[in-house]
């Protein structure tokens, strides 16, 4: 597992540097415990900061480094100080200071395992260090971090003695971990903001840091509320669905929570702006529904964890996950066959949501393999890096590299059933269509409707044509003619024959909106270590629509189908734009282990260098090694990374 997280380490390196144009200040090893790259400090200013840090190492046991450049250059500040902090090869008890003096920004990195509770070192940064900073007062920052540090915020307090008593040792020594958590009294998840002053929870946060730390927050709970669908689905498998029943609700209750969060961003996102007001009021809802589906999930892991038992049988749990992985490699010539097909039958845009699919199955399994035989090797090894507790954490790694490539497989035979299906629904939508039409053409003031509509049944009937269709692109031409119809015709149809002739339309429109939510649903989830904000708001929209679409109306219904496929066409594009600028997009696929662990970086199941949402002290790799780079599993988002914090100032 040691080379593991060397490995991993080089893919993030790639990720902070291998896309987009090179940093004015990149992140990089620290040979000094102050570094003035920025050029802000006066003289002597220096070796004030360096007595502060040597008081601090002699009598608080924590060492400090302080690294000032003019601009992070677009890099998040909290990734920047972290690879800084990894670069260079800082330990346990190590901090880092970072302040980018042109951006106005700042981080504290500081590991896990630093002896020093969580609250104290968020209440030094923010109560001692930022306001120095806002003062254009470096040093005084740099140095006042270095006080806190040493006497623990408590103005002289041994930090040693603060540190007594705050680590919570959970299952007899499994987990050691704190969290910092907000004072808060959550809105009910279902009611929107009402538009009034942001809560006082936020009134000392910038609109600015507000909106990021929603972006943020929605992010990673719907990266914990994802991870948790694939660990709930593994453990019902193992125990069936009564033993696993409080967590399905606990998921649920969770997952619906993030559908109203995503909501919530889509009205932020659309073309009618709120003023000042009202953006604070929906990035503090965001935040506290967000928080809210979060403990939620939290509040299971203990149980969860309880009831998988993993590391009591890891050899029976290694012994069938080398089962399951054989059997979902002797899919693959079968799934390649068809896709080979697949693209003598249909054009290039008709399986475009799927292309890429069956090579990123196979990075998976390979990765999967590497995995379990790091697994075996943990369970026959000895010292450091081996035992049950190294092998479970290999092993759901490759569990969950699995359950991906097996998603994505299966996405290759839907994509041909949908294909087949629209093929088959072509002709009468064409009929319906050609019916109105001929409606329309014999109203004068609908002539330009069914203009438009005659070159859509005209495209719509060149899609169909030739060696290589895509029905699927005909199918939805034919349904946006139709609706152009129906809407320039709703004047002069009864309300039950519109309904009538809604209901009709809305079976092959809800397969064309369900076709593009699933194709988005599977992209995003199986790269969910790429996507944005922007993609994943897309596609909960397009899901809330898809639900509402069942709904009595069968003209409303019609209506939420409709804007379900054109979001869920829009998160496909913006994840597809997100995962474009992966540093190994263009990248060949397959060819050597880093790519294999970048493959699982992409897919979420490793986590990468960024932060969280939350300053908090993130739950450890279930006990194995402290490594901050574990597979994610049932719970929050609680679970990744440095801790720290910074933002503007």
């Amino acid at each position: 597992m040691r080379r593991l997280s060397t490995l991993v380490s080089v893919v993030a390196v790639l990720l902070l540097s291998g896309a987009g144009a090179a940093l004015a200040d990149p992140p990089s090893r620290l040979a000094e415990r102050v570094t003035d790259r920025a050029g802000v400090l006066a003289p002597g200013q220096a070796e004030q900061i360096t007595s502060a840090v040597t008081a601090l190492r002699v009598q608080g046991r924590i060492d400090l480094f302080v690294v000032y450049v003019a601009s992070f250059d677009g890099a998040d500040a909290q990734a920047w100080a972290n690879r800084s902090a990894e670069l260079s090869q800082l330990g346990s008890e190590d901090v880092l200071l970072a302040v980018a003096v042109q951006d106005r920004a700042y981080a504290v990195s500081a590991a896990d395992g630093l002896p020093l509770p969580e609250s104290t070192l968020h209440a030094v940064r923010t109560r001692d260090v930022e306001p120095r900073l806002a003062e254009n007062d470096w040093a005084g920052a740099a140095i006042a971090l270095a006080d806190g540090l040493r006497t623990g915020g408590g103005g002289g307090v041994p930090v040693g003695l603060l540190v007594i008593g705050g680590v919570a040792l959970v299952g007899g020594g499994a987990y050691a971990f704190t969290r910092w958590r907000r004072t808060r009294t959550p809105a009910p998840a279902g009611k929107a903001p009402t538009g009034g002053a942001t809560n006082d929870e936020f009134k000392d946060v910038s609109t600015n840091d507000l909106a990021y730390r929603a972006s943020a927050a929605l992010i990673e709970v719907d990266d914990a509320v994802r991870t948790s669908e694939q660990e709930l689905s593994a453990a019902r498998m193992h125990f069936g669905d009564e033993a696993v029943a409080e967590f399905a609700a606990a998921l649920a209750q969770s997952r619906a929570d993030m559908l109203r969060a995503f909501e919530l961003r889509q009205q932020l996102d659309d073309d009618q702006p709120e003023d000042e007001t009202g953006k604070r009021s929906l990035h503090a809802e965001i935040l506290r529904i967000a928080s809210t589906a979060d403990d939620r999930l939290d509040k299971q892991v203990e149980s969860f964890d309880a009831l998988r038992s993993l590391e009591a049988r890891a050899p029976e749990y290694v012994i069938g996950l080398a089962h399951r992985l054989a059997a979902v490699r002797a899919r693959v010539p079968q799934v390649d066959a068809a896709w080979m097909a697949l693209l003598s039958r249909y054009s290039v845009g008709a399986l475009e949501p799927v292309a890429g699919d069956l090579d990123q199955a196979r990075n998976l399994l390979t990765a999967a393999s590497i995995e379990v035989d790091e697994a075996r090797t943990a369970l026959v090894g000895a010292g450091p890096g081996s035992g049950p507790a190294a092998a479970v954490v290999s092993g759901r790694a490759a569990e969950d590299a699995i359950t991906q490539a097996e998603t994505l497989l299966d996405g290759v035979g839907r994509r041909e059933s949908e294909l087949t299906e629209a093929t088959a629904r072509v002709p009468a939508a064409r009929a319906e269509v050609l019916q109105d039409l001929a409606e329309a053409r014999a109203m004068g003031s609908l002539r330009p409707v069914a203009a438009r509509a005659e070159a859509a049944v005209d495209a719509a009937a060149a899609a169909t044509r030739g060696p290589l269709p895509d029905p699927v692109a005909a199918l939805r031409l034919l349904d946006e003619a139709g609706a152009a119809l129906d809407a320039g015709l709703a004047d002069a149809r009864a309300a039950l024959d519109r309904a009538n002739r809604a209901a009709a339309a809305l079976d092959h429109t809800l397969l064309i909106a369900r076709s593009a939510v699933s194709a988005a649903s599977d992209f995003i989830s199986t790269r969910r270590g790429a996507v944005g904000r922007g993609a994943r708001t897309r596609l909960a929209e397009a899901q809330r629509h898809l639900q509402l679409a069942s709904g009595p109306d069968p003209v409303a219904a019609l209506h939420e189908a409709q804007q379900a496929d054109t979001l869920a066409q829009e998160a496909l594009r913006l994840a597809k734009a997100d995962v474009s600028q992966w540093p190994s997009a263009t990248g060949p696929s397959g060819n050597g282990l880093a790519a294999d662990l970048g493959s699982l970086i992409l897919g979420g199941i490793l986590s990468g260098a960024s932060e969280g949402y939350r300053s908090g002290r993130r739950r450890s790799s279930r006990g194995y090694g402290g490594s901050r780079r574990s597979p994610g599993s049932f719970g929050g988002s609680s679970s990744r990374g440095r801790r720290g914090g910074g933002g503007r100032f």
